[in-house]
C-alpha cells in the first residue's frame, strides 16, 4: 500500500537539527509580510508605521496564478457596490481584456474606533466599507478633472451635480528589490556567491495624499469634524478603454480613459486616524510588500 504524507500546516514547517538550530521554511502563496510607513510630506516626520492584512481576494489571486487554477470564490466588486460609471455588465461576467493586477488604492474612515481609542482588527475577510470610503476628488459636474488628472484618479461615480473619484493610482511605478540582508544586490551570479545570508524580495511603491485630496468631500459632505482617514487598501483590477462606435461622446472619449473593472481589495491597513483638516497637510505612504 502506498504511503501518503499529509502536511497540514502550510504556513510554516519547522525542522529541528540538534538542540539549538531551527530551520524555518514558509510554504505560502503570495506575500508573506508588508511594511508601511506614513510620512508627513512637508517635514519627513514618520506619522504611522505598521503591517497590513492580505484580503481573501489577494491570497486567492496569488494562489490561482501560481498553480494555474480558476478562482472559486467570486466576490462582489467596488464597481457594483458603488455603481461606478462605465462598469461592464455584472460582476465577473466579462472576460478581462488584460491581466488583473494591483494598480490602485483607496482610503477610508473605518480603521479606527474613536470611542474605544484603538485600531480595529483587520481580518482577511475585511474591506473598506463603501459607506466608509472617502473619495479622493469630489468635483462639480461643471468642474470635472482635467485630462491629465484622469490618469491619476479612478473609480468615477457621477450624478446630476457631483462627480466622485474613489481611487487613485500609485505615485511611483512598483519597483522590485532583491537584496541580501546586508543590503547587497542579488545578481544572476548568486549561486556562485559564498554567503550564508538569505535574500529578501519585495515590491515598493509610494502612495500620496496631496493637499487637494479629500478636502472638497470633507467640506461639502461630511464636515471638517470628520476630516480624517484611518485605513488604506491596495486594490486589484483590470481596465477597459474601448469606445462604443455609436457613443455620443466618442470623439471626446477617444482620449481613452481607463475604466477599471472588477475592482476588489488586495490588502487593508488600519491605523490611528490621521487628521486632514489642515489644508496644507500632505501625507506619503511608503508601501513595501515582501515575498
Amino acid at each position: 500500500m502506498e504511503d501518503i504524507i499529509r502536511i497540514k500546516d502550510t504556513a510554516s514547517m519547522h525542522d529541528r537539527i540538534g538542540n539549538d538550530s531551527i530551520i524555518r521554511r514558509r510554504l505560502q502563496a503570495g506575500p508573506k509580510k508588508t511594511h508601511i510607513i506614513a510620512i508627513n510630506h512637508n517635514t519627513g516626520e514618520v506619522l504611522r508605521e505598521g503591517h497590513n492584512a492580505i484580503m481573501l481576494e489577494g491570497s486567492q489571486m496569488a494562489a490561482c496564478k501560481m498553480f494555474g487554477l480558476e478562482q472559486t470564490v467570486i466576490t462582489p466588486t467596488y464597481n457594483s457596490m458603488l455603481s461606478l460609471d462605465k462598469t461592464l455588465s455584472s460582476d465577473w461576467d466579462t472576460q478581462p481584456y488584460n491581466d488583473p493586477i494591483i494598480c490602485l488604492w483607496a482610503a477610508g474612515r473605518d480603521g479606527f474606533d474613536n470611542t474605544a481609542n484603538e485600531v480595529n482588527v483587520t481580518t482577511n475577510l475585511d474591506l473598506i466599507r463603501p459607506d466608509s470610503l472617502v473619495p479622493f476628488r469630489y468635483q462639480s459636474v461643471d468642474d470635472d478633472l482635467p485630462q491629465e488628472l484622469r490618469d491619476v484618479y479612478f473609480g468615477r461615480k457621477s450624478d446630476k451635480e457631483w462627480i466622485k473619484y474613489y481611487f487613485k493610482a500609485f505615485d511611483t511605478t512598483p519597483l522590485l528589490h532583491i537584496r541580501y540582508l546586508d543590503g547587497t544586490e542579488v545578481t544572476s551570479n548568486l549561486y556562485n556567491v559564498d554567503s550564508s545570508q538569505i535574500a529578501e524580495i519585495w515590491v515598493e511603491m509610494r502612495l500620496s495624499v496631496t493637499r487637494n485630496d479629500f478636502r472638497n468631500y470633507f467640506d461639502k459632505v461630511i464636515g471638517w469634524d470628520n476630516a480624517d482617514i484611518s485605513t488604506i487598501s491596495l486594490l486589484m483590477a483590470w481596465y477597459d478603454n474601448t469606445v462604443p462606435e455609436d457613443s455620443e461622446a466618442a470623439e471626446q472619449d477617444k482620449i481613452f480613459y481607463k475604466w477599471y473593472q472588477d475592482i476588489v481589495p488586495f490588502s487593508k491597513w488600519n491605523f490611528t486616524a490621521i487628521n486632514l483638516s489642515d489644508l496644507t497637510y500632505a501625507v506619503d505612504f511608503i508601501y513595501q510588500v515582501y515575498f
